[in-house]
C-alpha cells in the first residue's frame, strides 16, 4: 500500500470536461483556437516525419518543436481538414499520447481601478491589511538558497523594458553564452539566449515590457538600492521570457518549455549548468477555458512541478466562479500550480476578479499595487495580472530562508521541496472574510506568516524526517478526524504527539492499544504528526497531516 499525497491543496480536484455556462451572465462561450493547428504529444523518439508515412489521411503543412523535455510539436494543417477531425485521427496512431487544438491567448491586464499610490501599500499599511513584507525581509532579502543556489524566478510576458533603472543586476543572463556571436555556446538547443528568451523572435531580444515590466517589478525589482521600489525580493534573477500573451497555447508551452529545460539541466548537472528557476508567473489566460480541452498545458505544470519549479496562473478578471464556467489555466488540476485571485486596498476582493472554492487558491493584492512602469517610471498596476506576481515572487523568497534542510531537499527532491513552499504559502496566508467560502485557502497571501512557519518547522523537512521515505501510510489524509496508521511491519505505535506547524505542542498520545487516532478536538488546519514504533522507538517519523 502506497502512502498517500501530502497536500495542503487537497480540494482541487481534476475537472474533467467542465460545463462552459455563465449564470446570470450571458451565453455559453467557446475559447478561440488558431485555425489549421493542433497540438500533439508524441511518445519519445516518434516526430511529425514518421507520422506523416503512418497517417496519409492527416495532411500536414509544416511542424515545430515547442516543447523538446515533453516532445511536444505543433502542426500546421491543410485547410482541407478540420482541427476536430485531426485530433480525432491522431488519437487513432499508437505513438500519440495527446492531441488538442491550438487555443488563443489573451492578456489579464485591466486599467487600474483605484488611485496610484505614492508607496507600497500592498507591503506595509497602517490597518494591517498587507502582506508584512517588511516583517518578512527581517528573514530574508531573497537571493540564493543556504548552499549558494542563485534563484530565479521566470515571468512570461510582454518582455521587459531593459533601461529601467530599478532592476539593475536583477535581470538574469546566461553567463554560459556569449552574446551575438551566433553560436549555441552552451549546447542548450537556443543560440544567443544571453538577455533571456523570446519565441516571438526566436532570439534574446526580450525589450518591450508595458505588461511585464509592472509584472517583473513585483517579482523582484532591485531592493534597498536607493532607487524607486522594491519587488517582493530585493535580490533575485529575473529569466525574462517573451511570449507576447495575445498568441496561442502552442506559444505558451514554448516559453514555458525554455525555463523547464533550464531547471532540467540545473538538476542533472548538480548546479554546473542550467539555471535554478522555482517558479514562473503568467498574468493571462483563457476565459472561460475548459482544461479537457487543453491537457497538454495543463500537464506542463505536472512536469514543471516534478522538476522543482512552481507556477503561480491569474485568474479570470470577472466576477465568475471559475469551477462553474472554466478557465486556463486557473481551472488545471496540477498541484503544482498556484491559482490567484486580486485584492484591493481595503483588503478585499475585488468584484471583478474570477473565485472558486475548488480551483483558486488564494488572494493577494493587485488593484492599484505600485510598481515599477516602462519609461523609466513608476505607478499603480492592477488586475489579477498584478495580484499574482506577489505570489511568484514569494515562492522565490521562500526558497532564500535560512533553512539548510530545504535547500538540500530542493536538490535531492526537487518536486517534494516544491510542494513544501507552496503548503507554507498556502498554510500561511490571513484568513479573509472576502475569500471565505470562494478559494481553497480562504486567505490572502502573507510573507511573514509563511516564512515564520517554514523557519519554525524547518528541521522537520529534511530529507530523513517529513519528506522521507516512511515505514508506514497513515490515511485518510485530509481527515474529519478519524486517522488510521498502519505500519509495514505491523510494528506497534510507541508514541504519537501532534504539534503545530511552528513548533506547539498540541496533543500528546499515551497508552496507544489500537492503530486508529481520533482528532475530533482538532481544529480545521495542517499539523505535523510525530511518531514512533516498538521496533525502533529510538527513531522518530514526522508527517504532515490535514484536519477538515
Amino acid at each position: 500500500m502506497s502512502k498517500p499525497e501530502i497536500s495542503i491543496n487537497m480540494k482541487k480536484v481534476l475537472l474533467g470536461v467542465l460545463t462552459l455556462f455563465i449564470c446570470s451572465q450571458g451565453i455559453a462561450q467557446e475559447p478561440e483556437f488558431v485555425a489549421n493547428e493542433v497540438l500533439v504529444q508524441f511518445n519519445e523518439g516518434y516526430n511529425p516525419d514518421t507520422l506523416t508515412q503512418e497517417l496519409a489521411s492527416i495532411p500536414i503543412v509544416s511542424s515545430k518543436l515547442v516543447s523538446r523535455p515533453m516532445n511536444i510539436w505543433l502542426l500546421e494543417l491543410a485547410p482541407s481538414v478540420t482541427e476536430n477531425n485531426a485530433v480525432n485521427e491522431l488519437y487513432k496512431v499508437n505513438q500519440v499520447l495527446e492531441a488538442q487544438k491550438n487555443h488563443k491567448i489573451t492578456s489579464r491586464a485591466i486599467e487600474p481601478d483605484d488611485p496610484l499610490f505614492g508607496n507600497q501599500w500592498q507591503y506595509k499599511q497602517a490597518s494591517d491589511g498587507d502582506i508584512d513584507a517588511d516583517e518578512a525581509w527581517e528573514i530574508t532579502t531573497g537571493g540564493t538558497t543556504m548552499n549558494g543556489d542563485v534563484i530565479v524566478a521566470a515571468p512570461l510576458d510582454d518582455g521587459i523594458e531593459l533601461t529601467h533603472e530599478d532592476f539593475g543586476d536583477n535581470l538574469w543572463v546566461n553567463e554560459a553564452e556569449i552574446p551575438g556571436n551566433g553560436i549555441d555556446d552552451d549546447n542548450n538547443n537556443y543560440v544567443d539566449d544571453y538577455l533571456g528568451w523570446s519565441i516571438v523572435s526566436n532570439s534574446d531580444n526580450i525589450s518591450g515590457g508595458s505588461h511585464g515590466t509592472p509584472v517583473a517589478g513585483i517579482i523582484g525589482a532591485k531592493g534597498n538600492n536607493g532607487i524607486g521600489v522594491s519587488g517582493v525580493n530585493w535580490d533575485v534573477k529575473l529569466m525574462v521570457i517573451k511570449n507576447n500573451f495575445n498568441t496561442n497555447e502552442a506559444a505558451v508551452i514554448e516559453a514555458y518549455s525554455y525555463a523547464l529545460e533550464a531547471r532540467i539541466r540545473y538538476n542533472d548537472t548538480n548546479g554546473a549548468e542550467g539555471a535554478f528557476v522555482v517558479s514562473t508567473n503568467a498574468s493571462w489566460g483563457i476565459d472561460f477555458g475548459d482544461p479537457a480541452d487543453a491537457p497538454l498545458w495543463c500537464m506542463l505544470y505536472d512536469t514543471m512541478g516534478e522538476n522543482g519549479i512552481l507556477s503561480c496562473g491569474a485568474t479570470i478578471n470577472g466576477n465568475f466562479d471559475v469551477d462553474v464556467v472554466g478557465d486556463l489555466p486557473t481551472a488545471c488540476p496540477s498541484e503544482y500550480l498556484i491559482t490567484v485571485t486580486n485584492m484591493d486596498i481595503s483588503d478585499t476582493k475585488v468584484t471583478n476578479a474570477g473565485y472558486g472554492a475548488e480551483t483558486i487558491d488564494l488572494g493577494a493584492h493587485g488593484a492599484g499595487a505600485y510598481n515599477t512602469q516602462n519609461g523609466n517610471g513608476y505607478g499603480g498596476f492592477g488586475g489579477t495580472s498584478g495580484a499574482t506576481p506577489h505570489v511568484t515572487g514569494a515562492i522565490a523568497l521562500l526558497y532564500s530562508a535560512p533553512c539548510q534542510d530545504l535547500a538540500e531537499l530542493a536538490m535531492s527532491d526537487p518536486a517534494r521541496a516544491a510542494r513544501i513552499v507552496r503548503d507554507f504559502i498556502f498554510s500561511g496566508v490571513d484568513p479573509n472574510p472576502s475569500l471565505e467560502g470562494i478559494t481553497t485557502t480562504e486567505g490572502r497571501l502573507n510573507l511573514n506568516n509563511s516564512l515564520v512557519e517554514l523557519m519554525n518547522n524547518c528541521e522537520n523537512l529534511s530529507v530523513s524526517s517529513i519528506e522521507a521515505p516512511l515505514p508506514f501510510v497513515l490515511y485518510p489524509n485530509p481527515t474529519e478526524g478519524v486517522l488510521t496508521i498502519e505500519h509495514n511491519a505491523n510494528q506497534k505505535i510507541q508514541e504519537l504527539t501532534i504539534y503545530t506547524l511552528d513548533g506547539r505542542l498540541i496533543k500528546a498520545f499515551t497508552d496507544i492499544t489500537s492503530n486508529t487516532i481520533h482528532l475530533d478536538t482538532l481544529s480545521k488546519g495542517a499539523y505535523i504528526l510525530n511518531v514512533t514504533f516498538e521496533d525502533h522507538p529510538e527513531i522518530q517519523y514526522n508527517q504532515m497531516i490535514i484536519k477538515e
